[in-house]
């Protein structure tokens, strides 16, 4: 399928970053589309977790404790530390 680009600042933003990376315009765009995508499926995923965390694991915590943090010796304890830092 052929693509036919018919906006000036999409063409000079392609040329830009062709000339800039040393690859074509062709090969610019396709890098481009390519992080892009990768960057949406990215965002589909974390709102998939957080939309988890919203729906079960949240609603399970008792209310006294939301939004309290945890102390040094309990985040120590979580982490494995001793006494001596290790």
């Amino acid at each position: 399928m052929a693509l036919t680009v018919r906006n000036k600042e999409v063409e000079r933003l392609a040329e830009e970053v062709a000339r800039l990376a040393g690859e074509t315009k062709t090969e610019a765009i396709r890098k481009a589309l390519e992080m892009r995508l990768k960057l949406l499926k990215g965002k589909r995923g974390f709102d998939r977790v957080l939309r988890f965390l919203e729906e079960e694991v949240w609603p399970q915590i008792p209310p006294e404790l939301l939004g309290k943090g945890i102390s040094k010796e309990e985040e120590e304890a979580i982490l494995g530390y001793g006494r001596e830092g290790y």
